[in-house]
């Protein structure tokens, strides 16, 4: 028995279907794309999907999901004063089950909005992991490291790194998979970050780190260490290793080189970036050289949402503007970040609709007035659309969201838990040492 998504267009990249088709769901995957009426074997869930379109599921390529229970706490400062004095204080109040009830909540704001796959940052890392397997979706987790040496504190955040690659990597049948997070080049020693990217090695994961994201972290590093933060990572070796750099705001043309030299995915965050006062990375530039960059929205306390098609219009729009050239980062293109390449920067099979690729499938409704009328799927995708708009997701051939309905988690449970644990956390914010 499979599922058959009835007469509806489709986006992938690279191929927009000029008319509608059925794409019919087997066994977790595309078994079939054909013309209407002919997709369906005896016994098949028909969906009838005129006016709708279908794309892969999109992919948020850098996110600390939990932080959705933060969101707001700390708006309108600075990267380092927004981290040291805010977001890091509170983060010492966390508990296991904060971090779970904070992921599920932007979990669930995800799926609804068509994110199928999350590329994870965070601490607590098994509550994470929890909140990934109940909710449905894909998902990289790591373990953010932070440690000036490989010291005493150094090997056991290596330690724990590597109990959540142990422990996630190939969970869920698959679809929960591990990196090794070293923070940033500003919060690990280098000897961390070589032994990071000899642990990434060693179980064939990649790493994950922030990069160059503030103008003043660069200025700083560069100013003591006489080459940029980029330069750093590739004379120590750690760009060796398949490396996931997250913002890459601030970097120069010999930055850029060298990040395609190596291969190097990066994770650009639009919305993050500007709120945080942090400028807009040189996205086209990066595309000419040949860097693969995927789209992600950072946490939803710096971002405040975990919408990718705000997130795509955002990337979009801020290039043109920026560069002053309205042919650059065309919709096919934002879109093609959002799907496509995130798969890519995992090495995996997603970010395609096409016979025989994993069916995380997003079926979006065309049909509401502030989309119509369609000239262009793809501009009406990435200019028109909102995050609303999404109808169905499957992930691995299941339903996550039908017909505007979770499937997976009790969406009031959910908010019910996170008031309360807001409430303790605005308390301890107000009373600092009372709210452990």
């Amino acid at each position: 028995m499979g599922t058959v998504f009835s007469n509806v267009n489709v986006w992938t990249p690279h191929c927009e279907s000029t008319a509608p088709v059925d794409v019919r769901v087997e066994g977790g995957q595309i078994a079939a794309i054909t013309s209407p009426g002919s997709a369906a074997s005896p016994g098949d869930d028909v969906l009838d999907c005129a006016g709708m379109l279908a794309l892969p599921g999109l992919i948020n390529a850098h996110t600390h999901v939990a932080m959705a229970l933060l969101r707001g706490c700390a708006d309108d400062v600075p990267l380092h004063t927004w981290l040291e004095e805010h977001v890091w204080p509170i983060e010492r109040m966390l508990t296991p089950d904060d971090v779970y009830w904070g992921s599920v909540l932007g979990l669930v704001e995800m799926v609804r909005a068509g994110t199928t796959q999350i590329v994870d940052m965070y601490f607590h890392v098994d509550a994470v992991g929890r909140a990934v397997r109940d909710v449905g979706l894909r998902a990289n987790l790591s373990y953010g490291i932070v440690a000036d040496s490989m010291d005493d504190v150094g090997r056991r955040e290596l330690e724990t790194a590597e109990g959540v690659v142990a422990t996630w990597h190939g969970a869920c049948g698959g679809r929960i998979r591990a990196a090794v997070a070293p923070h940033a080049v500003y919060s690990c020693g280098e000897d961390v970050l070589q032994a990071a990217a000899k642990l990434a090695g060693r179980y064939t994961v990649p790493i994950h780190t922030h990069l160059s994201e503030a103008e003043k972290e660069v200025d700083d590093w560069s100013n003591v260490h006489g080459v940029s933060p980029v330069a750093t990572l590739e004379r120590i070796g750690v760009l060796e290793v398949p490396t996931l750099a997250a913002h890459c705001v601030h970097v120069s043309e010999d930055d850029i080189e060298r990040l395609a030299a190596h291969g190097v995915s990066v994770l650009h965050c639009p919305c993050s970036n500007a709120k945080l006062g942090n400028g807009v990375a040189p996205i086209a530039a990066m595309q000419r050289a040949g860097v693969n960059v995927a789209l992600g929205t950072d946490g939803a306390a710096s971002n405040n949402n975990l919408d990718l098609f705000r997130e795509m219009r955002t990337a979009a729009l801020l290039q043109k503007a920026i560069r002053r050239d309205a042919n650059i980062l065309s919709a096919d293109a934002v879109l093609e970040m959002a799907t496509e390449n995130g798969a890519r920067a995992l090495g995996l099979a997603t970010g395609t609709l096409a016979v025989g690729a994993p069916a995380d499938v997003v079926v979006v409704d065309l049909e509401c007035a502030h989309v119509q009328p369609i000239y262009d799927a793809q501009s009406a995708l990435v200019y028109a659309s909102h995050s609303d708009d999404v109808v169905d997701v499957m992930i691995d051939g299941a339903f996550v969201v039908r017909e505007g309905n979770l499937m997976t988690v009790d969406e009031d449970e959910v908010r019910s838990e996170v008031k309360v644990r807001a409430g303790r956390l605005r308390d301890g914010m107000a009373h600092p040492g009372t709210a452990a």
